[in-house]
């Protein structure tokens, strides 16, 4: 309605004023409303898109389940790639396990991201996006042809992961994954030589143990030697976190 206004009162003020040359009480009196009219529809205009007039904001609220990034010895990971100095930063994560690609949140001043670590089981990406949305209907109806309903406010993104969780930069999960494939062979090696030290005392100990019992222990042996082996690996990374 504004926007019709301007044109309106514009074009008929220019009308007036040039077809008609003598001055009169009417022709003033004319002029001066379609004049006061010009101006205040534009100061309307330029108070909705500088101030929000007739605006209210609208938050809603999206939640996302999370998986790891990567995957390094079966730790749950949350990556993040540092901008400028440092202290933004996208982070890149993963809401399937099957996900082929990665997602990662935006990098500009109306974004907020944030981290925290809490005993929930369950890791959630949690979105809280804020909109500016007319008033009532006659707002919607003043500002007819301008566009701006649900105009982007601004967005904040937390992720809620567990304490069993690890924040890395790309840079450091590289490096470790790099390790890992290079430590690999010596690991499986030092698992299989700890498992069979295990396994010799035991039969040591009980001769007498049947082909089964052998066997269920030496699972036993072995899922524990991969437990603690994954334990050293994931406070390698929490050291790494913390750098």
């Amino acid at each position: 309605m504004l926007i019709v206004l301007v044109l309106l009162s514009a074009l008929l003020f220019v009308i007036i004023t040039i077809s008609t040359n003598q001055r009169s009480a009417g022709r003033n009196v004319a002029t001066g409303v379609l004049l006061l009219v010009l101006i205040c529809s534009i100061a309307g205009l330029f108070f909705n898109d500088n101030q929000q007039w007739g605006m209210k904001t609208v938050t809603t609220t999206t939640e996302k389940s999370l998986t790891s990034a990567s995957n390094i010895s079966g730790a749950k990971l949350l990556l993040y790639q540092p901008l400028g100095n440092g202290n933004e930063k996208i982070f890149i994560y993963k809401t399937d396990s099957q996900q082929k690609k990665v997602a990662h949140t935006t990098a500009d001043i109306k974004t907020k991201t944030s981290v925290t670590k809490n005993n929930t089981k369950n890791a959630k990406l949690v979105t809280k996006t804020t909109r500016y949305v007319y008033r009532n209907g006659f707002y919607r109806f003043l500002f007819a042809g301008v566009g701006n309903n649900h105009t982007f406010k601004s967005r904040q993104q937390q992720f809620k992961v567990g304490s069993d969780w690890v924040v890395l930069s790309t840079t450091q999960a590289k490096q470790l994954q790099k390790q890992a494939k290079s430590s690999a062979a010596k690991m499986k090696a030092e698992l299989t030589a700890a498992v069979k030290a295990k396994m010799t005392a035991a039969i040591k100990q009980n001769p007498q143990m049947t082909t089964e019992q052998q066997q269920a222990l030496q699972k036993q042996y072995t899922t524990a030697a991969q437990q603690q082996a994954q334990q050293q690996v994931l406070a390698q990374l929490q050291k790494e976190s913390l750098k």
